[in-house]
């Protein structure tokens, strides 16, 4: 894929680990500008991680569904080349499961980093207040981005083998 389609294809973990950043670096050190550019840097990070390990990452958070939906996939074309073998209309569908994975891959990894690291920023900055306040914006990113994005991840590989059911049931 293009870097401006990866770029586009983020979704929202992304946007706020990006805003996160920035806000961080300007609580921290308000003075520089330079330092604000560098509030991408882990965004990038994670979506070069999220690009390069997606498989990874896919079975590690959906792997039991995934494996179920390609079992039962198998089952019903009677190959494992099942992918190749599709109808175009078939292989959009798994590519768009694709793009929707590495959304929820960024959002699952920015929602982790957030919640690991606010309440370290939030100590720096306020002491035991600031770790309290750290504590429960981890929390509420670990529930808003972590938790939600491998929830949808698992219902997505559920509903992977729809299409294929669908097509093979009525032949």
């Amino acid at each position: 894929m293009q870097i401006a389609t990866k770029i586009w294809d983020s979704g929202w973990g992304a946007v706020f680990l990006t805003v996160y950043t920035g806000v961080a670096i300007q609580l921290v050190r308000p003075e520089p500008l330079f330092l604000k550019t560098l509030s991408v840097l882990p965004t990038i990070l994670v979506m070069f991680l999220a690009d390069q390990q997606n498989n990874r990452l896919i079975n590690f958070f959906a792997g039991g569904e995934l494996r179920r939906s390609t079992d039962q996939i198998q089952k019903i074309t009677g190959h494992d080349d099942f992918y190749e073998s599709a109808s175009e209309e078939l292989q959009n569908r798994v590519d768009d499961f694709d793009r929707r994975a590495y959304q929820k891959n960024i959002s699952i990894l920015a929602g982790l980093i957030i919640a690991l690291t606010t309440p370290f920023v939030g100590f720096y900055l306020r002491g035991t207040l600031g770790l309290g306040i750290g504590l429960v914006i981890g929390l509420l990113a670990t529930q808003l981005l972590t938790r939600r994005s491998i929830q949808e991840l698992n219902r997505l590989a559920q509903n992977i083998s729809e299409p294929y059911t669908a097509k093979y049931e009525n032949q």
